[in-house]
């Protein structure tokens, strides 16, 4: 025996599966406008119903499940509390953080890579608190959230046009070249991390306490063994959860194709999404696990692509500028919100097949190797 832990299977499937909800909320950023789905993007029932689906199914969910994933995986690192694992964990951070920002500049600007290096400097300040410390971490960071949240839909109803308007990156992204573009982004990219911190930081970090605490109780690691726990998230996320992103959706999305998106109606839509995304979150968490219990080969073809989640992730933000923007084929701004989301999921598939090749001949992805060296470890901690 080599003393060599297992890789856990059900993480990586579902950071294959978060890579695609992720994609096709972003797809909206990348190639329709900086503010995502617009009256004539929604224009068209097929078009309508796409823009639906993303933010009933997609949209503040799929953060939270690699949110939670981040804190899982965090816990390997900082399970033994050493200071060479501690400064490991912040070698990482920093490699991220790094990516992050080479991410934000050059492909796109919404990247949460930056706001999971700042936050994960908290969640190494508490790594070693009990269960019941960190129950309160969570709870707090939600109550934090849902006020930030319905804090920022009221200084949206509030806000003069002229601030509301198209900024220079969407010029940028339309007709410049790649070096207008990323100039752009980088000019946007203060005003676009505090939004993010404050919009999607405390949800994701109360995220980062609940993998934590599941990676103490390797709840992911055996899903046969709490398939009570399964049952009861996936009842909650679809009996619950669901009905709420339906009415979030109908309303943000019908102030969006009535040219108002921040209206009293499109920013209680806006709110109510990222509030209640939680328990949908779970529910996907819930149902893939029930799934993977009780057949064991259940999204194994998603696991190259989890394993490689920082190459894809890049990846796919890479691809659609190259299709959008205007150094690219520059169709930012002229489809609708089907195709373009089509496009997003197509790029996922591109690079899941990319992933599955890769995998074959090696252990890591490209960028996660170059991650790995900076962390100072020749291969990447199972």
């Amino acid at each position: 025996m080599n003393g060599t832990i297992p890789r856990e299977a059900l993480p990586d499937r579902l950071r294959g599966i978060a890579l695609l909800g992720i994609v096709v909320v972003n797809a909206a950023f990348l190639g329709i406008s900086t503010g995502g789905f617009t009256q004539a993007s929604v224009d068209g029932t097929a078009n309508l119903i796409t823009a639906l689906l993303v933010v009933t199914f997609a949209e503040g969910k799929f953060y939270l499940l690699f949110s939670f994933l981040f804190g899982y995986s965090a816990a390997f690192i900082l399970r033994d509390n050493s200071t060479p694992n501690r400064r490991r964990y912040l070698r990482r951070l920093f490699g991220l953080f790094l990516f992050g920002l080479a991410h934000a500049v050059f492909f796109f600007v919404g990247d949460i890579l930056i706001t999971y290096s700042i936050l994960g400097l908290l969640l190494l300040a508490i790594s070693r608190s009990s269960d019941r410390a960190l129950r309160r971490w969570t709870i707090a960071a939600i109550v934090t959230s849902a006020i930030f949240i319905t804090a920022i839909a009221a200084l949206l109803t509030s806000l003069p046009d002229e601030l509301l308007a198209p900024s220079n990156l969407e010029s940028a992204l339309t007709t410049g070249s790649f070096a207008q573009a990323s100039l752009a982004r980088l000019q946007e990219l203060p005003n676009t991390v505090l939004t993010v911190l404050f919009l999607q930081g405390p949800m994701a970090f109360a995220a980062f306490t609940l993998g934590l605490r599941a990676s103490r109780h390797r709840l992911l690691a055996e899903p046969k063994a709490h398939m009570h726990l399964w049952r009861r998230m996936a009842l909650w996320g679809w009996v619950i959860g669901l009905p709420l992103q339906v009415i979030a959706a109908v309303l943000l999305i019908g102030a969006t194709a009535d040219d108002n998106p921040y209206s009293l109606t499109g920013v209680t839509g806006l709110a109510l999404g990222f509030i209640t995304a939680p328990i949908l979150t779970a529910g996907y968490i819930g149902s893939i696990a029930l799934m993977i219990a009780r057949k064991p080969q259940f999204l194994s073809i998603m696991a190259p692509t989890g394993r490689m989640s920082l190459s894809v992730y890049i990846g796919e933000s890479a691809l659609l500028s190259l299709l959008f923007a205007g150094y690219g084929l520059g169709y930012f701004g002229q489809w609708g919100a089907f195709p373009v989301v089509l496009a997003s999921i197509a790029s996922w598939a591109i690079l899941s097949i990319f992933a599955w090749l890769w995998m074959k001949k090696f252990s890591q992805g490209p960028l996660e190797r170059v991650l790995a060296i900076i962390t100072g470890k020749k291969q990447v901690p199972l």
